[in-house]
């Protein structure tokens, strides 16, 4: 993606100077230091390697020249070393030795005890014992002096031989080792710079793509959302995660907004039907009696205000999830079985049989009272609803590593196209205005499924309606002893 100037854009010259600030850039330099820090190493360890191998091939070539004149002293005398350097140094002479002649930058001389040089192409060499290295002037048409590491060894009587070599094939290759180096070191900043940059600039679009997102979302536009991306990377599971956030806030926040308006809504009755009991106590009674039945029946008004708010408070506290911390392992089957000995009297009293079907054995992980809230609810609702005669089932069993819990009734059950309104908070069937009640039992209901990790489920029963939650199913191990 091509920089934008900064005198056509202000955001692309801003862009650019982010850019350089982003973490992608500071990593790319500070993984281009790495690599320069072990080049430089890999270098020091190859000049240390390549230079000690050329100082030991000369020190090695140096000591065998020193060796043949050496023998030669040894086997003929002095007049036989001198012949052996002049041969080695190439000087015109009639023998077949000449073929085995020095290459160049290769030095050899011979002395006798006043310093005299007998042979060689050097002047008198103050001679140390060992190798070391002799600086020499510059050679004709050159201007840097020349340095030979050499060699000097006692023939016999004063007589000395030195024999060296010109250093300048190391210093040749130490340049070009350190060139290279240069040149690396070079490139890689290069590289390492316009990767940086590209990678910043990528950045900082993901970045940016987001922010855009956030700032439209406060701006008021809730259903902005983060695009994707093809590659599945970090970038796109943040953007999936920032997506499911926002759709979660959004539809909180819708149902914030429907639960004032189904608030105010359904206040409004009870608090006008208060009002009016005020109004006619205070305008017709005329003693006591009057007064305390009319503050009775505000008071029940008040109380119905009081319960609502209190069902819409709890709901709220469940779907916070804060309740999730009182989890602990319990059996379904036990608390089910006590759900149904509990409404068996009552749904006798209201001419229901209710009878179970439950599954030996089976264990979740909830919390026991708000499941049973649930449960209850689920009995209370079909009782309520159902005429008199109607079956009720209390039913568990374990499908699939779940424990699918059910309460089925064979009364009137609920059309398909309501059953997902009937857990909206406040909503009523028609057929159920004239019966007691707010509309927040399913919804406290789907709250504490929710909580839990399932989702109610409404079907028909074939006549009737089943109400059915799957829960995650636990083992009984987990269970305290």
């Amino acid at each position: 993606m091509p920089f934008k100037p900064c005198a056509a854009s202000g955001t692309g010259c801003l862009r650019q100077t982010r850019v350089l600030k982003a973490e992608s850039f500071r990593l790319a330099a500070l993984f281009a230091l790495l690599f320069l820090v072990l080049t430089g190493a890999l270098m020091v360890t190859i000049l240390w390697i390549v230079d000690g191998a050329q100082r030991t091939a000369l020190i090695a070539a140096n000591e065998a020249d020193v060796t043949t004149v050496q023998n030669g002293f040894r086997d003929e005398g002095l007049d036989e070393a001198v012949e052996v350097v002049r041969q080695r140094l190439g000087t015109p002479t009639d023998t077949p030795m000449r073929r085995h002649s020095l290459p160049p930058g290769a030095y050899m001389a011979i002395e006798n005890s006043r310093r005299d040089v007998l042979a060689g192409n050097l002047a008198a060499v103050d001679c140390q014992p060992g190798v070391f290295k002799l600086v020499l002037p510059p050679a004709t048409g050159h201007h840097h002096r020349r340095t030979v590491l050499g060699r000097c060894a006692d023939l016999s009587g004063g007589v000395t031989v030195f024999v060296g070599r010109d250093t300048a094939g190391l210093d040749m290759t130490r340049e070009r080792i350190m060139n290279a180096f240069a040149w690396i070191a070079l490139g890689t900043c290069a590289f390492a710079g316009l990767f940086g940059l590209f990678l910043g600039w990528r950045f900082m679009g993901r970045v940016d793509a987001i922010t855009d997102t956030c700032e439209r979302v406060i701006a008021g536009r809730l259903n902005e959302r983060i695009p994707l991306g093809e590659r599945g990377d970090e970038w796109d599971r943040l953007a999936r995660a920032i997506n499911e956030m926002l759709d979660r806030i959004s539809a909180l926040l819708e149902n914030l907004k429907q639960v004032s308006s189904d608030v105010a809504h359904d206040l409004r009755t009870p608090l006008t039907r208060l009002r009016n009991r005020l109004e006619e106590a205070r305008s017709r009674s005329g003693n006591m009696k009057d007064y305390s039945n009319a503050m009775a029946r505000a008071i029940d008004d008040t109380d119905q205000v009081i319960s609502l708010f209190g069902a819409v408070l709890r709901i709220s506290q469940i779907e916070s999830g804060s309740r999730i911390q009182t989890f602990a392992p319990i059996c379904l089957t036990d608390l089910l079985e006590k759900i149904y000995e509990l409404y068996l009297p009552v749904a006798e009293d209201c001419g229901h049989p209710l009878s179970r079907r439950l599954q030996a054995g089976v264990y979740m992980q909830g919390d026991e009272e708000l499941l049973t809230q649930m449960f209850s609810n689920l009995v209370e609702n079909s009782i309520r609803h159902t005429p008199q005669g109607a079956n009720l089932l209390i039913e568990l069993a374990s499908v699939d590593g779940l424990a699918v819990a059910s309460v089925i009734d064979d009364g009137p059950g609920v059309p398909p196209e309501e059953r997902d309104k009937v857990l909206r908070r406040f909503y009523r069937l028609s057929t159920s205005r004239s019966t007691e009640g707010h509309g927040l039992g399913l919804s406290l209901v789907a709250a504490i499924a929710q909580l839990h990790g399932s989702r109610v489920e409404l079907s028909d029963a074939n006549p009737g309606l089943q109400v059915k939650v799957a829960f995650p199913q636990g083992s009984p191990a987990q269970l305290p002893a």
